[in-house]
């Protein structure tokens, strides 16, 4: 068993050479060409004059990226450490047409640590860092430098690895912590018509994620990108983030600026399915500006969305997802006044949540549709409303519904699967807004008269007092009914 787990110690090693030659490896495969001048001494393989070149798509220019020395370090116990010096200039060239565009930047660290381990199929890097900051110094169009120019980004406390292998994909895990994250940009309109200044700050960021990038050129052909391999899976999230912008236009000034709690998006996208979705709380919004007449306050309790659906073709139904939320949205007393100065409504928060599910069946693969084809590329079986909250001024709206869906009887509904299925809808509150409309003089009395009689087809009284109850069902004729009165 020792001498199985030396051998094993042994073979899980890397060299300076391989973790060079992975860089190449990785780069190349996208594109790049590199070049630069290599030199070891010892156990220290030094790359000098690293630049890199991307021609841009349809001959329309190229992309070159300069930077300074990078050191791999083999520390004797089969890892590799990457040092760069604690600011390291970075050049970007573009040349297009007749535009060139020359961006300086300026990277640097503060006790920044990379260890390369694993072999050199599979290599894992754990980093750590007090400070990494990127400054640009200049931006260089056509000869001439943009002036005033500030834009700086600084990641603080920054934990993480992440494992990568490269073969004819590369396939990368990471896991990456950052205690803080703060930016700034300032600059100035050289025609002397505005200006902007812009600040923020996001904290307790963590990043998760898979990636399996094939690598090519697939710019002609995206859906190729997706049959070779693409996978990507990953998270993002933070605990808080706020942000300010001033600006001038054309003498006239104004103001943006947020506040936010905890906040996340994810990401799931390969070859069978596409999900995506996020959500952040506790969000203060204000704003103010030349074509602002007055300033708008407006809070979110929470904003969420998130989406799911297939993308490869298949005889049997796949799941499909839509939601979201908008909670405890409410605005500020002057924007409440432009439209109830008399203070009829209850300024309660406001709340829209939508959260669909269902099963469709796809035809042909999303990826290779033809975008000019009038087909269908598939058919829809089933609908759930699994939540419906709508909140309003005292008025509520509650509902849940199941419906599948017979694709085979297109004329019952004009053209359209027929539906079987209910559902079920509560109403509270709405006769007593209705009645402050009136009030109000936003709605004539005999367009409310109007809209009850309408609700009285649909709606039987609830239990409690200005409750509503409706039940819409459709039954295997295609008969539809609202609660129990046939309408078709």
């Amino acid at each position: 068993m020792a001498s199985f787990l030396l051998s094993t110690t042994a073979l899980a090693e890397v060299s300076a050479r391989d973790v060079w030659e992975s860089w190449r490896g990785y780069l190349g495969g996208f594109g790049y060409d590199i070049s630069a001048s290599e030199q070891t001494v010892g156990n220290t393989l030094t790359v000098s004059d690293v630049t890199l070149g991307l021609p841009l798509p349809e001959d329309e220019g190229s992309v070159s990226v300069t930077m300074g020395d990078l050191k791999f370090v083999e520390i004797g116990d089969g890892t590799v450490a990457i040092v760069m010096a604690d600011k390291m200039p970075m050049q970007i060239n573009t040349r297009a047409d007749d535009e060139t565009v020359d961006i300086s930047l300026l990277f640097s660290h503060a006790n920044l640590s990379t260890i390369v381990s694993g072999t050199p199929e599979e290599m894992t890097y754990a980093y750590n860092a007090a400070e990494i900051g990127v400054d640009l110094e200049k931006i260089v169009v056509n000869g001439a430098e943009i002036p005033d120019l500030v834009a700086n980004a600084i990641l603080a406390g920054i934990l993480g690895t992440s494992t990568m292998s490269v073969g004819e994909t590369v396939a990368t895990t990471q896991k990456m912590s950052v205690d803080s994250l703060t930016y700034t940009f300032q600059g100035t309109d050289p025609a002397g018509s505005g200006e902007i200044d812009m600040q923020g700050s996001a904290s307790g960021i963590e990043i998760d994620a898979d990636a399996v990038i094939p690598l090519g050129d697939y710019a002609d052909d995206p859906a190729a990108l997706f049959t070779a391999g693409f996978d990507i899976a990953g998270s993002y999230s933070l605990q808080a983030s706020e942000f300010d912008l001033t600006f001038v236009d054309e003498g006239a000034p104004g103001s943006v600026s947020s506040t936010s709690g905890g906040g996340s998006v994810a990401l799931q996208m390969n070859d069978s399915v596409l999900a995506y979705g996020g959500g952040i709380s506790d969000v203060q919004i204000s704003a103010m500006g030349p074509d602002i007449p007055l300033p708008i306050d407006i809070s979110f309790g929470e904003l969420a969305f998130g989406f799911e659906m297939p993308l490869m073709a298949d005889e049997a139904p796949q799941d499909f997802a839509l939601n979201l939320t908008v909670a405890d949205l409410g605005v500020s007393e002057m924007i409440w006044g432009m439209f109830d100065p008399g203070q009829v409504l209850p300024q309660d928060p406001a709340t829209l949540i939508v959260e669909l599910m269902g099963k469709a069946t796809v035809f042909t693969d999303i990826m290779t549709l033809d975008e000019d084809s009038d087909e269908i590329p598939g058919e829809l079986n089933a609908l759930t409303l699994k939540d419906l909250q709508l909140r309003f001024a005292g008025a509520s709206v509650t509902g849940k519904g199941d419906f599948v869906f017979d694709n085979s009887d297109m004329q019952s509904f004009d053209g359209l699967p027929r539906p079987e299925g209910a559902l079920d809808l509560n109403i509270t509150g709405l006769n007593g807004l209705l009645d402050k409309l009136v009030q109000m003089g936003l709605v004539p009395e005999e367009q409310v008269m109007g809209a009850r009689m309408m609700l009285s087809m649909f709606s039987v009284p609830g239990d409690g007092e200005d409750t509503l109850n409706s039940r819409i069902e459709v039954n295997e004729q295609g008969h539809v009914l609202a609660n129990g009165q046939r309408l078709k």
